[in-house]
C-alpha cells in the first residue's frame, strides 16, 4: 500500500500528459498568433499599394486585430491552466463562515502553531486568503501588497456591485470623497456594508499610504512573529480595528515547517470567514483558480439542529463561483466534545442532500483532534488518487470549448481573407489571356508527353538488372561491416569475456549481454540501406523535377531543384486547387527507408540471437568448470549465431533487391496518372500557370505585381488555415 507521501506524489504524476497537451496547444497558438500578425501587417502595406476599390475595402473590414486579442486572452488562460496543473504539490481550500474551525483543522492537519495560524475565540480572525506550504527552515511569509488600481478594482468594486451602491469609484480620491448609503434591509448584506464603510472607507487614511500606483508590489520577507499583521483583523473590545495592514493584502504564502512530513507537497488555503464582512462570490472564484479541492466546514449548534440559511446560501454561491464543485468538494461536520454537539451533527449529516449540497462526502470529524483530521484527509487522497484525471479534464474542458470557439472564428475571418482575392476563376483579363492560352496549351502538351516518357524509362529501369546490382553492391558493403564488427574485441578475447563475466555476475548474463549487443549493432548497421534507398527517391524526384522545369517552363518558380523543387510547388499551390495540391504532396511526402520496408522482413532472422529464443544454450555451468573453457563456449556461440544472423539478412536483402525501383516506378506512375489523368486537373493546371505566369514567361508577361501581391497573400492565409487545424488545437481526447 502507498504512503501518503507516494500517493499525493502518483496524484501530482498524474496531471503530467494533460500539462504536455496543454503546452503542445500553446505552441501552435503561439505560431498562429504570429501568423496572423504577419497577415495583419501586410493587410495595412497592400491597403496603401492596392488600387483597386473593392479589394481594399474587403481588407479593410477584416478584423484580424480583435483575433489576435482573443488569441493573446486564451493564451494567458491557457497558461494559467498550465502552471496549476504543473504545480509540484495538491492545493485544498478550506471553506466556511466565521467561527466553524476553518483555521482550527488547518491546524490539527498540519501540525503548525497558533503563531502562524491564528484563532480568535468568538469572532472573526483570519483576514485574508492565505497559503500555507511546507518549508523545513524557520518560518516567513510572502506578501503582496495592493496597488491602487487592483485595490479599487478587486476590493472596492465587488462591495458596490453585491450592495447596489451604483457606478464604483475610480480612483481612491473618488472612494475617499464619498460613499453611498446602504437603504437595503437583507441582514448579511447591512453586515457587509458595515464592514465596507467602518473599516475600509473610514480607516482609509491609516492605510491609504501602503498602496502605490502601478503593479501590486511584494514585500520583503515577513519574519514568523510579523505574520499575525497581514493575516488577521485584531480589534479593540468595541470592534474598531488595532491594525490596518491586512486591509490592503492580496496575497500571502506562509513557509513553515509541518508536523507530518509526509503532507510535504500539499499546499493548504485558510479563507477568511465568507458572508459575514467581504462578497463571497468574488473570494470563492479566486479560491477556485487555486485549488483542487474545497473542504467546507461547518459546525452545527447544539440547539439548532437544522441547516441555516446561511449554509444554503454559501452553498448556492459556492456553485455559481466553482466549477463542479459537487465533485470537488467535501463537507466537514465539526463535533467538538465541548461544545456536546454531536447529535447536530448526525441531523445534519442525514438532511445533507434533502438541502441540496451536493458534495463528494460529508463526515462528522472533531477539527480539533489530529488523528480524526488525518483519517478524514485520508479520504480525500484516496478520491484524488481515483479520479484526479477526470476532475482536470473536467477543469480544463471549459478551456477546451473557449478554443474550439475561437478555431471557429478564425477560420471563418480566413475565409473572408480568401474570398475576393481567391484564384478559384482564372482572372478577366482578355489581353493577357489571348497571349496566355496559346502557352498554356503547347506546355500542357509537352509535358503530359515528357511525363509518359519518363514513366516509360522508370519501367525499362526497374527490370533493369544492372540497377538491382548496384543494390547488391550496396547490400554487400553493409553486410561486410555486419561480418567484420565483433562484439568481442579481438585482442585476447577470451579474458575480455572473463572480465565480463565479473561484470555481468553470472556466465549467462554474460551471454545474454553479447546476444543483446550483436543484435543491436546488426540492426544500426542495417539502417545504413536508407542512404542507398534515399538515392533512389531522390533520383525519381530530380527526374520528375527536370520535366517541369525543361518542359513545364517552371524554372523561373524557384532555383532550388530535386525534391526542394517539388516541396516549393506544393508550398505555391493554393488549398483550392486541392487535387493537383495533393498529387505533389504525396510525392513529396513520399520516401523509402529501411524501418519501413525492410525491418519487418529482417527481424524474425535476428531470433536466434534472443537469449530466451536462441538455439545455442550455453551449458549447465559446474563449479569445477574451468572459466577459459566457459569462455571459448561463448566466443564460439556468438561466432557461429552472428555469422548466421549476417547470412541470412544478406539473402533476404537481395531477394528483394529489386523492390525500390519497383516501389519508385509505383509513385511516380501515381503521381502521373493524378496530375494528368484526374478529370478537371487541366483547369487546374490552368489556374496555377496562370497564377504563375509572370514567372514561367516573363518577357510576355513582365512583372505582374497584383498576381505577386494576390499570391503572397493567399500564400499567407493558406499557411494561417494550415496552423489553424481544429485537430492541432486538441488537449482533450
Amino acid at each position: 500500500m502507498l504512503t501518503r507521501s507516494q500517493a499525493i506524489d502518483n496524484i501530482i504524476g498524474q496531471r503530467q500528459p494533460l500539462v504536455k497537451k496543454i503546452a503542445s496547444v500553446e505552441v501552435k497558438l503561439n505560431l498562429l498568433a504570429d501568423i496572423l500578425r504577419i497577415i495583419n501587417k501586410r493587410r495595412e502595406d497592400l491597403q496603401q499599394q492596392i488600387k483597386e476599390p473593392d479589394i481594399t475595402s474587403h481588407l479593410a473590414n477584416l478584423d484580424l486585430n480583435s483575433l489576435q486579442l482573443k488569441i493573446t486572452t486564451q493564451l494567458a488562460q491557457l497558461c494559467q491552466l498550465r502552471q496549476r496543473l504543473s504545480r509540484h504539490n495538491l492545493t485544498i481550500g478550506v471553506v466556511g463562515v466565521v467561527g466553524q474551525g476553518k483555521s482550527t483543522f488547518l491546524q490539527s492537519l498540519s501540525g503548525v502553531t497558533m503563531s502562524v495560524i491564528p484563532i480568535l475565540k468568538g469572532g472573526a480572525c483570519t483576514a485574508v486568503i492565505n497559503t500555507l506550504y511546507h518549508h523545513p527552515e524557520e518560518t516567513s511569509a510572502e506578501v503582496v501588497i495592493h496597488s491602487e488600481q487592483t485595490f479599487i478594482e478587486e476590493v472596492i468594486k465587488p462591495y458596490y456591485q453585491l450592495l447596489g451602491l451604483g457606478n464604483p469609484p475610480q480612483t481612491l480620491n473618488e472612494f475617499a470623497k464619498y460613499l453611498p448609503e446602504f437603504t437595503g434591509t437583507d441582514p448579511s448584506q447591512i453586515s457587509i456594508y458595515k464592514y465596507l464603510k467602518e473599516d475600509y472607507h473610514k480607516n482609509l487614511p491609516e492605510y491609504r499610504h501602503l498602496l502605490k500606483s502601478g503593479e501590486p508590489r511584494q514585500l520583503p520577507r515577513i519574519p514568523k512573529e510579523r505574520i499575525y499583521q497581514y493575516i488577521c483583523q485584531r480589534r479593540f473590545p468595541l470592534g474598531d480595528l488595532i491594525s490596518f495592514e491586512h486591509l490592503v493584502v492580496r496575497d500571502v504564502k506562509i513557509f513553515c515547517p509541518f508536523t507530518y512530513p509526509d503532507l510535504a507537497k500539499i499546499a493548504l488555503v485558510d479563507s477568511p470567514g465568507l458572508g459575514e464582512n467581504t462578497p463571497a462570490k468574488e473570494e470563492l472564484t479566486r479560491l477556485g483558480e487555486e485549488v483542487d479541492v474545497v473542504i467546507f466546514i461547518r459546525k452545527p449548534d447544539p440547539l439548532c439542529v437544522g441547516w441555516e440559511k446561511r449554509d444554503l446560501d454559501l452553498y448556492k454561491t459556492a456553485t455559481e463561483a466553482l466549477h463542479n464543485i459537487e465533485n470537488r468538494s467535501f463537507m466537514i461536520l465539526n463535533a467538538m466534545a465541548s461544545e456536546d454537539n454531536l447529535e447536530a451533527c448526525q441531523k445534519h449529516q442525514t438532511t445533507i442532500r434533502e438541502h441540496q449540497i451536493n458534495v463528494v462526502r460529508c463526515e462528522i470529524v472533531n477539527c480539533s483532534n489530529p488523528k480524526q483530521t488525518n483519517g478524514f484527509f485520508n479520504l480525500v487522497l484516496s478520491y484524488l488518487a481515483n479520479n484526479i484525471t477526470y476532475l482536470d479534464k473536467q477543469h480544463a474542458r471549459a478551456y477546451q470549448r473557449q478554443i474550439n470557439q475561437l478555431q471557429i472564428s478564425i477560420n471563418t475571418e480566413l475565409e473572408n481573407a480568401r474570398r475576393d482575392w481567391s484564384s478559384g476563376a482564372v482572372v478577366n483579363d482578355s489581353n493577357d489571356m489571348k497571349k496566355f492560352l496559346p502557352l498554356f496549351n503547347k506546355l500542357w502538351s509537352s509535358l503530359t508527353w515528357r511525363l509518359d516518357e519518363l514513366l516509360t524509362h522508370l519501367d525499362r529501369v526497374k527490370m533493369d538488372r544492372r540497377e538491382e546490382e548496384l543494390f547488391r553492391q550496396q547490400v554487400e558493403l553493409i553486410i561486410k561491416t555486419c561480418k567484420n564488427d565483433s562484439v568481442v574485441p579481438n585482442n585476447y578475447p577470451i579474458n575480455q569475456i572473463i572480465n565480463r563475466r565479473f561484470e555481468e555476475g553470472d556466465w549467462q548474463s554474460t551471454y545474454a549481454k553479447y546476444l543483446y549487443e550483436i543484435r543491436q549493432r546488426l540492426t544500426r548497421h542495417l539502417k545504413g540501406i536508407d542512404k542507398v534507398l534515399s538515392k533512389y527517391v531522390e533520383g525519381a524526384k530530380t527526374q520528375v523535377t527536370d520535366v517541369l522545369v525543361k518542359e513545364g517552363n517552371l524554372g523561373g518558380l524557384t532555383e532550388v531543384r530535386g525534391s526542394e523543387f517539388i516541396k516549393i510547388i506544393v508550398d505555391l499551390l493554393p488549398d483550392n486547387l486541392k487535387r493537383l495540391k495533393k498529387a505533389f504532396k504525396n510525392l513529396s511526402d513520399f520516401d523509402l527507408s529501411y524501418r519501413v520496408h525492410f525491418h519487418y522482413r529482417i527481424r524474425p532472422y535476428l531470433d536466434n540471437l534472443n537469449p530466451t529464443r536462441t538455439n545455442l544454450q550455453l551449458s549447465q555451468s559446474t563449479s569445477t568448470e574451468s572459466r577459459e573453457l566457459k569462455a571459448k563456449e561463448i566466443l564460439s556461440y556468438l561466432e557461429v549465431l552472428q555469422d548466421e544472423a549476417v547470412f541470412k539478412c544478406q539473402q533476404v536483402l537481395e531477394e528483394f533487391s529489386s523492390e525500390p525501383t519497383h516501389a519508385v516506378f509505383a509513385e511516380i506512375e501515381e503521381f502521373v496518372d493524378r496530375v494528368l489523368r484526374t478529370k478537371d486537373m487541366k483547369n487546374e493546371w490552368q489556374v496555377f500557370i496562370f497564377q504563375e505566369r509572370a514567372k514561367i514567361w516573363p518577357f510576355e508577361f513582365g512583372v505582374n505585381q497584383e498576381g505577386n501581391d494576390r499570391q503572397q497573400w493567399l500564400q499567407l492565409v493558406d499557411k494561417a488555415v494550415a496552423a489553424n487545424q481544429l485537430k492541432d488545437m486538441q488537449f482533450l481526447n
